[in-house]
């Protein structure tokens, strides 16, 4: 009976009993298997090239059309204002035009380092190549060779002290702006001038006009005079109504094209970026604080400078009433708008996030070198001041206070 019993086995099936697959059936089923894989990933891979290369066209075609409205804007603005007999705002829209060159390829090559990688659309061409080699040299070149102007202008001088030393300074500083052509040497001035901005073009680009700017009060305040006797001969006023709205025009265009408008950044993001926005009820009370401060400010350094330093207190004064004395009040109001709405949005704006307060506040010091060295020291406390408010605040803010300020200071010249 037990011999019978496993014999039979019970009702369980057993698996000895089934046959085996054929060993080609086995192969062919893994190979099915395989081949359907392969062709879900070679779609996914396609379906995602196809979305980069979208993605890709879509960014370049933004990029292209941000361009061309900086390029209508640059040459038909720069016509107008030489035409107007104010070339510095030219200039100014002209590197406006050149920041947003800067700025389409640094958008370009951070999608080609990130999600767009080896994407053909984002990829320079034959005369990218040479816009991307050359154009990062008009800068350093062609301030070089005002340095070299400006240095055989003191060469021409009557021998002194002072012309011998502006003319040797003027040699050094062309030097180093031509440093700048060289990468390798403008690394290091970049990230010293730009600690908060990582290596790019745009950032290039603004380091070479920064150290342009910071070798300019040297040579000027040596040859000031002088250069004053060229500028009174010319009959024309230091400033009128037309060029204080060129100069608005110029540097409003320059710091947002510096930040990316229409070509790495649409209106919103950009005003964001340079810091514009509403102001709240805490901001008007930090305006009015701020306001007086300045205020308290300028008129302490001034009373210091008028007791130890009368003569430099008469040239700032002096200088004063050149800038603003004969404007009456409505272009004293538009003097005050424009300096304070112009340079807050390029210093406090669209520097001072990359640069930092105090490469902001010196450089803003440096773009005032008509006024002596105790004047330009004041000029630095107030940009102190005034990158302070940006920091706790909003440029909006700065803004008013810089406006108000100067409409003070231009009327307290009458």
């Amino acid at each position: 009976m037990d011999a019978n019993q496993g014999s039979s086995g019970g009702d369980e099936p057993r698996d000895d009993l089934v046959p085996p697959a054929p060993e080609g059936l086995q192969v062919m089923d893994a190979g099915l298997a395989d081949a359907e894989a392969l062709r879900l990933a070679a779609e996914a891979s396609e379906r995602a090239a196809h979305e980069r290369t979208l993605a890709a066209n879509l960014l370049g075609g933004q990029v292209r059309i941000g361009l061309t409205r900086w390029f209508v804007i640059a040459v038909a603005c720069s016509a107008l204002t030489a035409w107007l007999q104010h070339p510095d705002a030219a200039v100014l829209l002209a590197m406006a035009a050149v920041f947003a060159l800067a700025q389409s390829w640094d958008v370009r090559d951070r999608a080609r380092a990130g999600e767009l990688v080896g994407e053909p659309a984002l990829e320079p061409g034959a005369v990218g190549f040479a816009l991307r080699v050359l154009v990062p040299l008009v800068v350093p070149v062609v301030s070089a060779i005002g340095f070299i102007g400006l240095g055989s202008f003191a060469k021409s001088l009557p021998f002194n002290p002072a012309s011998v030393a502006a003319m040797r300074w003027c040699w050094a500083a062309a030097a180093a702006c031509l440093a700048m052509t060289i990468p390798a040497l403008a690394r290091p001035i970049t990230r010293t001038l730009l600690p908060r901005a990582p290596w790019s073009y745009t950032a290039r680009l603004a380091a070479s006009i920064a150290l342009a700017l910071l070798l300019l009060p040297v040579p000027v305040r040596l040859l000031i005079k002088d250069m004053m006797e060229l500028f009174t001969t010319t009959g024309k006023p230091l400033v009128d109504v037309g060029a204080l709205v060129a100069q608005l025009v110029g540097e409003a265009a320059l710091a947002a094209a510096a930040v990316g408008l229409w070509v790495t950044r649409d209106t919103r993001a950009a005003c964001a970026r340079l810091g514009l926005s509403a102001m709240s009820v805490r901001d008007w009370i930090l305006a009015a604080i701020g306001l007086a401060a300045v205020i308290g400010l300028n008129s302490g350094m001034e009373a210091i400078q008028h007791a130890r330093f009368p003569e430099l207190w008469a040239a700032d004064q002096e200088m004063g009433q050149l800038i603003a004395g004969d404007l009456n009040l409505a272009a004293s109001i538009l003097l005050g708008v424009s300096a304070g709405v112009g340079e807050e949005l390029l210093v406090r704006g669209a520097l001072q996030p990359r640069a930092g307060l105090f490469w902001a506040s010196v450089l803003f010091m440096a773009g005032h070198v008509q006024y002596t060295w105790f004047g330009m020291l004041t000029i630095l406390l107030l940009g102190l001041a005034l990158g302070f408010i940006r920091a706790r605040s909003n440029t909006t803010t700065a803004i008013v206070v810089h406006a108000l300020y100067d409409i003070v200071a231009a009327v307290s010249q009458k």
